[in-house]
């Protein structure tokens, strides 16, 4: 039941910059769909970017319960490998699906034909993100893990990802700026200030 816990966090994006919000508590149990905002520059991407180990906390720990998947999606799109096709890209990261199930998530999220032979590297913003999007939606994660899942998106792109987060049953903490994204996922916002966090449902 219990997904996340984290205490007392404080974190900063490089060790050169000091701490860009400190005791930052937060629980999560498992089915929630908790959303964090904040002003801009607090350091809503960096403590994602802890949780997920890609940085150190600088004070603080987490712990992740028994059994958690992660899947995380980063809205700089890092994890992308510029010189594959849309089909490489996707497909060797699942190499045991068949070609056949791999079109059709690429297909939900809009590249049909020969939209699967272009190179990563010609991708508009809003491609790589639908890469990206389809790249997570086969992993199958129990807790997904999204920096602002929506930017750069078209609406018919934002139409299928709210579509497949409705069904999706596992745990969502993200991060958007998009009011209507919020109003439809999130069943509750932890604010993240300079000095810790408030929750409101």
């Amino acid at each position: 039941k219990e997904v996340l816990q984290l205490y007392n966090a404080a974190a900063a994006p490089s060790p050169e910059i000091p701490p860009l919000f400190r005791n930052v508590s937060l629980e999560i149990q498992r089915g929630e769909r908790v959303a964090l905002l904040g002003p801009n520059g607090i350091g809503k991407t960096t403590l994602l970017r802890a949780l997920v180990g890609h940085l150190e906390l600088r004070e603080g720990s987490y712990r992740w319960g028994a059994g958690v998947t992660i899947g995380y999606y980063d809205q700089e799109q890092r994890e992308l490998t510029a010189s594959n096709t849309v089909l490489e890209e996707v497909w060797s990261a699942y190499p045991h699906k068949t070609e056949a199930e791999i079109r059709t998530v690429l297909g939900n999220f809009l590249f049909s034909g020969e939209d699967v032979r272009k190179t990563i590297g010609s991708l508009s913003g809003g491609e790589k993100a639908r890469v990206a999007l389809s790249k997570l939606m086969l992993k199958r994660a129990n807790v997904m893990v999204l920096d602002e899942p929506t930017n750069h998106l078209d609406l018919m792109s934002r139409e299928v990802l709210e579509a497949a987060l409705e069904e999706y049953d596992g745990t969502l903490l993200f991060v958007s700026h998009d009011r209507y994204f919020l109003n439809r996922m999130a069943d509750r916002i932890v604010e993240i200030g300079p000095t810790g966090a408030t929750q409101y449902l």
